[in-house]
């Protein structure tokens, strides 16, 4: 154990006690078609540059959408979203604002849940950004099932 790490077990026991007793939290969901915008939407300059400054994703162009069709995994999501997340604030006002929470795909690929902060945006879809593309990286295709934990 490195001195560094001795010090902060030392100093900050409340918080990595917390930290130690939060609970896992993982949705799943099938992967689906999308519109084909988030390519688009993630090769925007100012929507690129709020990724990598406020997520550290350099945003591959694209989305990968999931839907949510199990219960818990339908209440874990809608939790989730209750959430104050990563906000990504648009410049341009024609945008709506998007939040975003930091997960890891599948146990292996770090990517980011965006939600578009819409009136009528569909509750059971989810939409991940990652820095490639997800479907090519974990070998996807329609209607696979897929696991995010989030962080």
């Amino acid at each position: 154990m490195s001195i560094v790490y001795q010090a902060l077990k030392r100093s900050c026991p409340k918080e990595r006690d917390e930290a130690e007793r939060r609970p896992t939290i993982k949705i799943r969901g099938r992967v689906t078609e999308g519109l084909r915008v988030g390519a688009n939407f993630t090769s925007i300059l100012w929507v690129k540059a709020q990724f990598i400054s406020k997520l550290s994703i350099d945003p591959y162009p694209g989305t990968l959408n999931l839907e949510i069709v199990d219960r818990e995994d339908c209440r874990n999501f809608e939790a989730l979203k209750a959430q104050q997340g990563i906000e990504i604030t648009p410049e341009d006002p024609s945008f709506c604002k998007g939040k975003c929470y930091p997960v890891l795909i599948m146990g292996r690929l770090k990517a980011v849940i965006v939600v578009p902060v819409v009136k009528d945006y569909p509750k059971h879809k989810m939409e991940l950004i990652a820095s490639q593309n997800v479907k090519e990286a974990l070998s996807l295709k329609t209607g696979d099932l897929l696991e995010v934990e989030i962080l």
